[in-house]
């Protein structure tokens, strides 16, 4: 597991990215996470407002991130994330992560979270 750290960017006005964010943040249990809605103040550096709020960025030792790689950046460091990150991969590898992420990402204010069985069941 990296011993660094990882800064994560979420829209915290979108019920599903807090949804995800809360549930990253129960399986952090090394603390590797460093869990920001991007409405808070921003680091130096940070790419435009514009861009953040399109998708889910991070920031670690290797830069910023962004998209299925900010996700995959984030079950790296999760206890419990090695088969999302191998199924990442894959789908980076065969270029279907991005368009399924970008499509996700650009409907989220219409997808409920319980679609994706993140959230706490109510």
């Amino acid at each position: 597991m990296p011993d660094e750290h990882l800064d994560v960017y979420y829209d915290g006005t979108c019920d599903l990215c807090q949804t995800a964010a809360e549930a990253w943040r129960r399986g952090d249990f090394d603390g590797q996470l460093h869990l920001q809605p991007l409405q808070a103040e921003l680091p130096a550096g940070s790419p435009d407002r514009g861009r953040l709020e399109s998708e889910i960025h991070v920031r670690g030792r290797d830069g910023w991130q962004s998209g299925a790689r900010a996700i995959l950046a984030i079950y790296r460091r999760l206890p419990g994330g090695k088969l999302p990150a191998l199924l990442l991969r894959l789908g980076i590898a065969l270029g279907v992560a991005d368009p399924i992420y970008h499509f996700v990402a650009r409907h989220r204010a219409h997808l409920p979270a319980r679609l994706l069985h993140l959230g706490r069941h109510r």
